[in-house]
């Protein structure tokens, strides 16, 4: 239910943005796609899953970005359930999360911009098990060339998260900052990295994700990804970090 009212709220701020749009620019689509898929069977048996989906729109001054990802992780656990001394294995998900986010941007000049930002995560075994952000910030273009593109922005927000703990829905005024790069090291080689922290009172949460992704054609890419997921205050018996490493296939769509 909390997703799907996230969702509604993002479609409605996309289908409202573009009939406020003062440029009669062509609009102009990019979209990409990422999936990760890992067996392994013998003596320990693990499934891994991972998909990313992202959509941008430029409409003249303009500028709506969309995105999706799902991560699940499957292992096998030996245990002893009917407590005679005999093990039997079975499988048990040790990850299952699943975001949306959406955000459009206004240009001020050619290097500044005002972004509004929607987010929302949902973690079957994280300390919040559901956590939606809305913030509106100041960005602003270091860099924004064919070879290297590098922005930030900051801005208030506000969050409210589902305690997984004690079941209260915890609601908080926040400040978000986000950088992101993406440095065309070579002609088939790119680093992507962009970090995000919203903290406020009873949490501070930063994200990093660090790529580098190479091209074999034109539309296909192979990207060696590692993300680190930090939360300032958990629940009894949580880990405040948490870290994943990825190789992907992506397809882009310029």
């Amino acid at each position: 239910m909390h997703c799907k009212r996230w969702v509604l709220a993002a479609a409605l701020v996309a289908a409202s943005f573009p009939a406020l749009a003062e440029d009669a620019a062509t609009p102009h689509w990019t979209g990409s796609g990422e999936l990760g898929i890992s067996s392994a069977t013998g003596n320990s048996r693990s499934q891994n899953v991972n998909a990313m989906l992202a959509v941008g729109l430029d409409d003249g001054r303009w500028h709506h970005d969309a995105s999706a990802f799902w991560l699940r992780n499957r292992g096998e656990f030996r245990t002893d359930s009917n407590q005679n001394g005999v093990f039997e294995s079975t499988m048990r998900d040790t990850a299952n999360r699943y975001g949306l986010a959406f955000s459009s941007a206004y240009d001020l000049s050619p290097r500044s911009y005002v972004v509004g930002a929607l987010r929302y995560d949902n973690d079957q075994f994280a300390s919040f098990r559901w956590r939606g952000v809305a913030a509106a910030g100041y960005g602003y273009r270091w860099y924004d060339d064919a070879r290297l593109r590098l922005m930030t922005e900051i801005g208030p927000g506000f969050r409210r998260s589902h305690d997984a703990y004690s079941g209260r829905v915890e609601n908080e005024a926040i400040g978000r900052g986000l950088a992101d790069l993406n440095w065309r090291m070579t002609d088939n080689t790119r680093l992507i990295d962009t970090f995000l922290v919203e903290s406020g009172r009873l949490n501070t949460f930063v994200q990093n994700d660090l790529g580098v992704q190479v091209s074999m054609t034109d539309r296909l890419a192979l990207k060696v990804g590692y993300q680190v997921r930090y939360n300032s205050k958990v629940d009894p018996g949580f880990k405040k970090t948490d870290t994943t490493t990825m190789l992907n296939l992506v397809y882009t769509v310029h």
